[in-house]
């Protein structure tokens, strides 16, 4: 009884504290002349880093000058971020804008903690949408309600020497091919992002005409023929060619040219050039190889911004957002997130126009953009991932069938789809 106690003690212990995090600040001002004044104040959570908080802090001064509104951007660090949500969901005290991971704004959404600005600002969505990343979009939209519009993007792409190989593979017969060559000269590809995970899986899940869910995400495929083509496929680059199954930083295996080949992230075209100069030049990108289905879909990531319920700010709050996915401004985020080496890439696709990077590198990140799914907005999903990344590392480290774990994982995940 008295461990119970204890425990019940602490919960509630951790719960005021996390909850006084999520209290704002009070900014009245005391007027000499009578009561106090309580001005407009619009405060926005930035899931990152310190230092964008400050550039969008920068943009917020500008756009609220002479608005009456007090704008303050705190960062919130990734770790911290869902649980700090959640909690202060729960205590209703919550920022006027948050950005967030990309399900997240379909989460917190359902819980009825976002507004949807898909019914509130109809015409605007249909305008953003229009320029967005399809892939992105699909993964905010909601059936048909949207609570965060995409605030940028992440993608993967494929990395390589190209003083060891000629030309990057353009499909899954040439990929193994390439790696039977790299092996007899003792070297290989790595997976920098998405090692023997779901995220590493998606890409050949979606190349092979598969997906995750059905297109209306009532329910499960992971026992589609399509699944389990792609799971043999992936699961063979382990077993058969040679792909490491510990992560080896891109950094290293492309820096020594053991590993030529690489499939990671977007940010690491800055990271490779700061940490290894003296291969500048002696690398470039590709989209993904295409599979079975002719297409080159890679996994994306990113965030969303939206506006919560509780904001007595709301018309303000979406001004504020649209006027961050402005292609100016957006650019304006991204030359100041490269200087801070958190190269995330612009949501909105007429950024690309005029967003400042080398011409082949920016054909090729748009390209693979162009073919590129996030996760998919079904409730329930992040509850889910850890069957799919079960049924993978069996298939890999074990030999276990890919059609019967698939299965499993199938029957796992629909327990978890929420309607």
């Amino acid at each position: 009884m008295l461990r119970v106690r204890s425990t019940i003690l602490f919960l509630i212990c951790s719960l005021s504290i996390l909850l006084v995090g999520c209290e704002k600040r009070d900014i009245s001002l005391k007027n000499a002349a009578g009561p106090s004044v309580q001005p407009q104040e619009l405060l926005m959570w930035l899931v990152g880093s310190e230092s964008q908080a400050k550039v969008v802090q920068a943009l917020g001064d500008e756009f609220f000058k002479d608005k009456g509104i007090t704008f303050r951007c705190e960062a919130v660090s990734w770790g911290d971020a869902h649980t700090k949500y959640l909690t202060c969901i729960a205590g209703g005290v919550i920022p006027d804008i948050g950005t967030m991971g990309l399900t997240w704004g379909t989460e917190f959404g359902h819980l009825g903690a976002m507004i949807d600005l898909a019914e509130d600002f109809p015409q605007d969505i249909k305008e953003i949408r229009e320029n967005t990343f399809s892939g992105l979009w699909d993964a905010v939209n909601y059936k048909g309600r949207v609570y965060g519009i995409p605030f940028d993007l992440s993608v993967q792409i494929m990395f390589y020497r190209n003083d060891i190989i000629n030309k990057p593979p353009r499909n899954w017969e040439e990929l193994k091919g390439l790696l039977i060559d790299l092996r007899k000269q003792g070297k290989g590809m790595i997976f920098d992002w998405g090692s023997m995970s779901w995220i590493g899986y998606a890409p050949y899940l979606w190349q092979a005409g598969g997906g995750f869910y059905n297109q209306e995400g009532a329910f499960s495929t992971l026992d589609s023929k399509e699944a389990v083509v792609a799971l043999e496929f992936f699961a063979s680059l382990y077993t058969e060619y040679g792909v490491p199954k510990a992560r080896i930083p891109l950094e290293q295996g492309m820096r020594t040219g053991d590993f030529p080949l690489a499939i990671s992230g977007n940010w690491k075209v800055d990271s490779l050039r700061l940490s290894a100069p003296e291969i500048n030049g002696k690398w470039s990108i590709a989209v993904l190889p295409a599979g079975p289905s002719g297409k080159n879909t890679a996994f994306l990531g990113g965030r969303v911004m939206g506006v919560f319920s509780s904001s007595k700010n709301k018309q303000k709050a979406w001004e504020f957002i649209k006027f961050l996915f402005q292609p100016e401004i957006q650019v304006r985020l991204y030359k100041a997130a490269r200087e801070a080496q958190d190269s995330y890439l612009p949501s909105n696709i007429g950024t690309w126009v005029i967003l400042p990077m080398e011409k082949e590198f920016k054909r090729i990140l748009k390209l693979q953009a162009q073919d590129a799914k996030g996760p998919p907005s079904v409730l329930g999903w992040d509850d889910s991932t850890r069957f799919i990344e079960e049924a993978i590392q069996r298939v890999v480290l074990e030999g276990a069938d890919a059609q019967q774990e698939l299965n499993k994982a199938n029957r796992q995940v629909e327990i978890y789809i929420k309607k």
